[in-house]
């Protein structure tokens, strides 16, 4: 009799050791992956949304983004870099001047759990190029303001949100979780503390 329990025994015991060791590794599971072409074209409804009336060094701007690229990950490093280019009216006095900026930043992404989104905080200016009429130049005197400009204009507007009607983001929303970051990959797995 008790021979024709101990295979079935067995089996739930194995079954239960693969569970365990299952669970072990599900620290390192990938639940969501981002490739970095899903998300420049996330990005690109973003973009219509970034306009915005602000202040530069005292002029007074209407700035609008035109495009903006991002890479996860360049040269491996924890940041995702963004390339933006931007026009701009500036009011002087009685005359309108129109810019163009170029701009490449990088932020650190984070996911924020209450919102359900990745978004961008720490950014630095990389590169920066003014071109007003016929004059070119960098904007380096204008780099931290430009970043805490921009900061401000992205911190509202998540880089990608979870949708909680399609069935692969459904299964997230009500797990913590950790974003990581592989050249051209954007990772959300479980983050078990």
């Amino acid at each position: 009799m008790m021979g024709r329990y101990f295979p079935k025994l067995r089996w739930a015991l194995l079954l239960m050791l693969w569970l365990l060791s299952g669970c072990q590794h599900s620290n390192q599971l990938a639940l969501y992956s981002l490739s970095q072409s899903e998300l420049n074209q996330q990005l690109t409804g973003v973009v219509s949304q970034l306009q915005q009336d602000v202040r530069l060094a005292g002029i007074p701007l209407q700035l609008q983004v035109n495009t903006l690229q991002a890479v996860i990950a360049p040269d491996g490093q924890p940041v995702i870099e963004l390339t933006l280019q931007t026009e701009a009216v500036a009011q002087l006095l009685m005359l309108k001047a129109p810019l163009q900026l170029a701009l490449r930043l990088r932020a650190e992404p984070y996911f924020d759990q209450q919102r359900q989104a990745v978004y961008l905080r720490q950014f630095s200016v990389v590169q920066s190029d003014l071109q007003a009429g016929r004059w070119q130049g960098k904007l380096k005197p204008l780099n931290r303001e430009l970043a805490q400009l921009l900061q401000q204009m992205l911190a509202q507007q998540p880089v990608y949100r979870l949708d909680p009607t399609k069935f692969s983001h459904r299964a997230l929303l009500n797990i913590p979780l950790a974003l990581k970051l592989s050249p051209g990959n954007l990772v959300l797995s479980p983050a078990y503390r």
